[in-house]
């Protein structure tokens, strides 16, 4: 018989199998992963990527509710140095015809120092203008 290899869980080890299985299209895996990550994130860094990461794979499935909730837990004032959060919370409101707190979201996500997500907030914005009853 061979030897036991002893694994010892940690955030790192559980986010990489949810990502792997999020890439192969094994959602509720990826999710199980990702929820075991988020509770061993021993940083504030850490527990916010996975968080963006486990919001983006509830989206996939359709669960807006639990991605905005999952978001929301994060304190606003991570804002500025996660500006990211607000893009992502701005996808989720979108999705939950929450159009005029997903447009500040963006808005305030666009005059952040991070660029990653421009393109997709800048298109999240026209599209909740062409939707929109009011004119922001």
């Amino acid at each position: 018989m061979g030897d036991l290899v002893s694994v010892r869980p940690t955030c790192e080890f559980y986010f990489d199998r949810g990502m792997q299985a999020f890439e192969r299209f094994q959602y509720t895996r990826a999710l199980t992963c990702l929820q075991r990550a988020k509770s061993l994130a021993k940083t504030k860094d850490d527990y916010i990527f996975v968080v963006c990461q486990l919001a983006i794979c509830l989206e996939s499935v359709g669960d807006y509710h639990g991605a905005a909730t999952v978001l929301e837990e994060i304190p606003t004032a991570n804002y500025q140095s996660h500006p990211e959060l607000q893009y992502f919370l701005a996808t989720a409101y979108a999705f939950l015809n929450q159009t005029q707190a997903s447009y500040e979201l963006a808005t305030a996500y666009l005059q952040s120092d991070d660029s990653d997500f421009d393109a997709e907030a800048t298109e999240l914005l026209q599209e909740l203008k062409l939707t929109s009853p009011s004119n922001w």
